[in-house]
């Protein structure tokens, strides 16, 4: 069975929110387990140091890993309240400033991301590049990019399951690596049904008929998931560690920006707090 959120029964929620926020800001307790019996903990730290100039003795660190045009970028703004930018040549990074985005993949290569205001001191957020090209090679795109000291990774996909979502799939289930499958921009999805269900019935949707829709659109987006694991020759995973977000509208609530004719956030902050209470579950259990 893959390590996925939750980790066990009745662990992912029974923290409140504020208490999962406070661990961010002190030190992690010790590093997250190592991936194998192979790989001790000092080499782990040595090669996130290495390669991507991670602390993972001190800082939680999340990645968010997929194909381009997932959002990867944009979900990583939006989750710290942070308004996108476009990318040029005047753009400088700021760690705790926008992960720039654009028409063509803008990250090449591994890139930090803290909470502005130093809100969470404590834990990182990692904008990793597109895979599946010439320059990050699917087949050793786990390895290469450390994901194995990572305390949570997203995998963000806005379609079908394509070879570099299954070969991280499958590489965290082989590691143990607790991995939440993120399926963005489902509020386009459900703007495209309201307007064939508002066509079909010729006036406005009710409020009720609006959240049946949308509780029916999750469902039928996770039932997909399931649906295209099992065919690539996974287990039945849990949907629990499937989480159908629209971070934008997130962002925009937190920010006291969304309009009432705006999709809801859906599931993106249920997504954040299990990834923030895997990382705290992980590490006190090490």
């Amino acid at each position: 069975m893959a390590f996925v959120i939750p980790i066990v029964a009745g662990v992912a929620f029974s923290m409140a929110a504020s208490k999962i926020y406070a661990y961010f800001k002190t030190p992690a307790q010790s590093p997250p387990p190592p991936p194998t019996p192979e790989m001790t903990q000092k080499l782990m730290i040595k090669n996130a140091q290495e390669k991507l100039g991670m602390d993972i003795e001190n800082h939680y660190n999340l990645a968010v890993c997929g194909n381009s045009g997932t959002g990867k970028s944009t979900f990583i703004n939006c989750i710290r309240s942070v308004i996108d930018v476009e990318y040029s040549d005047a753009f400088v990074y700021i760690d705790s400033g926008p992960a720039p985005s654009g028409i063509n993949e803008t990250t090449m290569m591994p890139t930090h991301y803290c909470w502005p205001n130093n809100e969470f001191p404590y834990l990182s957020i990692w904008d990793m590049p597109g895979g599946g090209t010439q320059k990050h090679p699917g087949e050793t795109y786990f390895d290469d990019k450390t994901l194995y000291a990572f305390d949570c990774l997203l995998l963000l996909k806005s379609g079908r399951f394509t070879q570099l979502d299954t070969d991280i799939y499958r590489k965290a289930v082989e590691y143990k690596i607790p991995i939440a499958i993120v399926l963005t921009k489902a509020d386009n999805d459900i703007k495209s049904r309201v307007k064939i269900k508002t066509a079909e019935l010729r006036r406005k949707l009710t409020k009720i008929e609006y959240a049946a829709l949308m509780d029916e659109t999750i469902r039928q987006l996770k039932n997909n998931v399931k649906s295209e694991l099992m065919a690539a020759g996974f287990p039945e995973p849990n949907l629990s560690a499937v989480f159908v977000v629209a971070a934008q509208s997130y962002r925009d609530e937190k920010l006291g920006y969304l309009d009432d004719i705006d999709c809801p956030p859906l599931e993106t902050e249920k997504l954040f707090l299990a990834c923030c209470h895997i990382a705290i579950y992980r590490r006190s259990n090490a």
